[in-house]
Formats: structure tokens, sequence, C-alpha cells
């Protein structure tokens, strides 16, 4: 297994060699991404594939490794288009990479995936029309929420008026508690229209579990 944490400079680095291609937005939001994900990019990785999945935005068949070794040999940047989603459909559709020809090094396979999932996450963003921030992605990622339960988490949070950046608070125990009645109720909802099927106790006892050491967000 990679040691991400340690390996981060080298990581950067090589994400650093292609910002020209990548273009500046994916090259300076990868390494913010790696920095907030650090041991957890692994976890990471997989809840933005499968929240990309969830939105149609890639189908189970894409990973963010392979997005990001299309950025590196694409001839176009995200720049170039009106919608980071007419980027992501150009990588799908008119970029081929031979993936037995990509570098196996650990560190080369972990830039191609920060590559990959910081374009899936502006895309998720576009689609949303919020901003998932990355504390929030990370700590979904540690309790390993299903993703239909994550999008309809970041909209309820959204209709509400309520801060993502609060969910962390949330989990880890540090939300003010004139605040946790309101933030419960929505999460409750959330629970419930991503599963139908949950009784009103179920979706309560789901969110109840939903804990962080306040050192682990």
């Amino acid at each position: 297994m990679l040691p991400i944490f340690t390996s981060i400079p080298s990581i950067i680095a090589a994400i650093t060699k292609v910002a020209a291609t990548i273009g500046p937005a994916i090259a300076k939001y990868a390494p913010m991404l790696l920095d907030v994900a650090a041991k957890y990019l692994p976890q990471v990785i997989k809840t933005v594939e499968t929240v990309a999945t969830v939105l149609n935005i890639i189908s189970p068949n894409d990973s963010a490794e392979n997005l990001g070794a299309k950025a590196m040999s694409a001839d176009k940047k995200p720049e170039d288009f009106d919608e980071i989603n007419q980027y992501i459909n150009y990588l799908k559709n008119d970029v081929k990479v031979d993936s037995s020809t990509l570098s196996k090094d650990a560190v080369d396979v972990a830039a191609r995936q920060t590559i990959g999932a910081s374009i899936l996450i502006k895309g998720a963003n576009e689609f949303l029309g919020i901003e998932l921030d990355l504390p929030f992605i990370k700590t979904v990622s540690q309790l390993d929420i299903d993703a239909n339960v994550i999008v309809e988490v970041v909209k309820a949070y959204s209709d509400s008026g309520l801060n993502l950046d609060d969910y962390v608070k949330y989990v880890t125990k540090t939300l003010h508690v004139d605040e946790l009645d309101t933030h419960g109720e929505v999460l409750v909802d959330a629970y419930r229209k991503a599963d139908p099927s949950l009784s009103e106790e179920q979706a309560e006892d789901a969110v109840m579990d939903l804990s962080l050491p306040k050192n682990s967000a």
C-alpha cells in the first residue's frame, strides 16, 4: 500500500509537471485535495467516483485514474470549455489512453487518481450547483456514507441554508447544542429521500450513529 502521507510531496511534484496540460484550475485544486485527504486518499477517491456515478457524470466502468490519465495526455484543458462537464465528456469520448502503457509506480498512480478526482469533484459541483468542500468529502469518505445519501445531504443542506462545514462539526460532536436538532432533522429527511424504504426510526438511528473522533476529520 502506498504510504500516502509521506508521499504527498512526490505526488504534488508529479502533478506540477503536467500543470500546463491539465490547466491551472485542476493544477491548483489537485494538491489541495491531496493535502486534505492525506492518508484517506483511497477512500476519498472511491467516494468521489461513486458520487460521480450516481450523478451520471461517469459510468460505473469509469475511474478517476483513467480520467486523470486522459487529462494528462489531452490537447484541451477545462479552460477550453464553457462547462467542466463538457470537458469531462471530451475526455471520455475523444481522448484515448492505452492503460497498459501507463506507469504502475505508486506515486504516478496517485497523481492520476488525484487529478481525475479533482475533475470529478468540479463536475459534481457544477451538476449540483453547490460547492462540495474538501473537509466534507473527506468526512463522508471516512464514514463510508452511501453516495446516494451524500447527494441528498448536499441538496438538503443547500435547501435549508445550512453549511456543509457544519456537517463535519455534527459528526465530530463539536456543533453547538442549539443547532443539533436542526441538523438532525435535515439529515433524517436526506436519509429517507436517499432510501424511501427507511422508516423514520431507522433514519434517525442512522443519523445518531454518525460519529468521528474530533481530531480525525
